[in-house]
């Protein structure tokens, strides 16, 4: 993006000695890269545009790509426009096509993921089924690796440039320390580049290029985010994520589950209590994945329950009617959702309309989309997801947000202390930290935080609070603060906002 600090410098730089000769994508690959590659822009004023790249990773146009190409890190101010422009002709610059909406945000992190949602006029878009990529697993790199870069450079025009280099190496949050929340890389990269997409040599997204600061003899370091650290973003919020050679499956489940949980592969399917269903919902306060348990039957014999999301619980009924199958999603007042699924395969997730009743006078609305899938009975086997696993070694971004408070940083669990439980520092980006411990009771996992030196009589502490849920990696929750005294007893304890943690992977 020309106009942040990331990336303000237009320096050219060599590739290192042989890259030339190393080995490339193949042209299927890069073409697909190519079509999954856009250019993301927003005015800043009558004069001047911001300019940087993203990477659509679901056909139904969800792009990842840097905070600050899409807003102001530093005021924590999105751009009221974020115009999106897609490549028709390699040899042309992009056409600026959509308009896109922040669908989750980290500042901290210098992360985005926006949705495509209208054409460039404010049109609404109807269903999508973009170009889009496969994201791989960043924690696999090794210094050495190669590594593709596509972006909008901003030197040459504004066409698509690529570039190749390799792993230069990792480092942490404030780019001196050590730790993996950058990873370096030598690839050729311009201002432009911001948001855009590096690629390992299977032509999966391992990286989202960030950031370059240039050194002395014309030398120049890139930096990009690993996309480990983007799951909080990526995997609460967007569905249907590209995949190697199958790019619009689902990843909540397979045909083989689906058959054999609903009993038949005809419609329409089987409902009873007893079964989960995980639903992936698009639209309004409704949107993330659902854990649907269906535990007893209503007064009509219909299967109900609850559904879960992050730290949301709504009520849950299940039934069939003229051949359609419906979900509802509530409480005991307006509004509701309703996802509604016509008669369709069974032998995959099931797709419809989401729906919301906004009072009982009022004609249902259409809003968005879901995707539901019945979730196989468990084996022997197979263990509960949830509490996370905790060890000693284990890197978590955590983000805290409330009234007056709006940070994060990276807990590093380092020891167990006398109690079992795991202790560790959470280091912010301004490198003050607080000492922290992380700890399971009774299936509640929690992060306790204070001050290293601070007063024992009483001790402020901040705790953040994750109740049961569907991921063990990738938590939200709630924020809160309390007292102890001398003696450890707590007192006013309180509700001040929300928490997330991810795992790094």
């Amino acid at each position: 993006m020309k106009q942040l600090w990331f990336s303000t410098a237009l320096v050219v730089m060599f590739l290192v000695g042989g890259m030339s000769q190393a080995q490339t994508l193949s042209r299927e690959v890069r073409e697909r890269i190519i079509a999954s590659t856009v250019l993301i822009t927003f005015p800043i004023d009558s004069k001047t545009d911001s300019i940087g790249s993203g990477t659509i990773i679901s056909p139904q146009g969800y792009i990842l790509t840097n905070y600050h190409v899409i807003g102001d890190n530093d005021s924590r101010r999105i751009a009221p426009k974020i115009y999106v422009g897609t490549i028709r002709f390699v040899d042309q610059p992009p056409e600026i096509k959509y308009l896109a909406e922040v669908v989750a945000a980290d500042p901290n992190l210098d992360l985005a993921v926006i949705r495509i949602t209208r054409t460039a006029d404010g049109k609404t878009v109807g269903s999508l089924n973009l170009p889009a990529v496969p994201i791989g697993d960043s924690n696999n790199l090794v210094v050495g690796d190669p590594i593709y870069v596509f972006g909008f450079q901003g030197t040459g025009g504004m066409t698509l440039s690529f570039s190749r280099g390799a792993v230069a190496g990792f480092t942490g949050e404030d780019k001196e320390s050590g730790g993996k929340q950058w990873i370096k890389h030598d690839a050729q990269t311009g201002p432009g580049n911001s948001g855009g997409g590096v690629y390992n040599q299977d032509g999966e997204l391992i990286g989202v290029h960030s950031a370059g600061v240039s050194g002395e003899h014309n030398s120049r370091t890139g930096f990009m985010r690993p996309v480990a650290l983007a799951w909080g973003l990526v995997g609460p919020n967007v569905p249907n994520l590209a995949r190697n050679s199958t790019p619009q499956q689902t990843p909540s489940s397979t045909p083989s589950s689906t058959a054999a949980s609903s009993g038949s592969t005809t419609w329409p399917p089987r409902i009873s209590e007893g079964q989960t269903w995980q639903v992936q919902v698009q639209g309004g306060q409704w949107s993330g994945n659902w854990t649907v348990v269906l535990s007893s039957r209503d007064g009509d014999g219909d299967p109900i329950g609850t559904a879960a999301s992050s730290s949301k619980t709504l009520n849950a009924v299940m039934w069939q009617q003229d051949n359609i199958l419906r979900l509802n999603l509530g409480d005991s007042s307006y509004p509701y959702a309703r996802c509604r699924f016509d008669p369709q395969s069974t032998t995959g997730p099931l797709k419809g309309i989401l729906y919301v009743f906004k009072d009982a006078n009022a004609d249902s609305q259409e809003i968005g989309t879901c995707v539901a899938s019945p979730k196989a009975a468990p084996t022997a086997s197979a263990g509960p997801a949830w509490p996370p696993k905790l060890a000693v070694g284990q890197k978590w971004q955590v983000s805290l947000k409330g009234d007056k408070l709006d940070d994060g940083g990276l807990l590093t669990l380092s020891k167990s202390d006398s109690n079992g439980d795991i202790e560790g520092r959470l280091v912010f980006n301004d490198n003050s930290y607080l000492l922290s411990f992380f700890f399971i009771d009774k299936a509640t996992a929690m992060i306790d935080m204070t001050e290293e030196n601070g007063s024992d009589n009483p001790r402020t502490w901040l705790r953040c609070r994750f109740e049961q849920q569907g991921s063990s990696s990738a938590l939200s929750g709630k924020l809160q603060s309390f007292s102890t005294d001398k003696d450890n007893n707590i007192s006013n304890l309180r509700d001040i906002g929300t928490c997330k943690a991810t795992l790094g992977r």
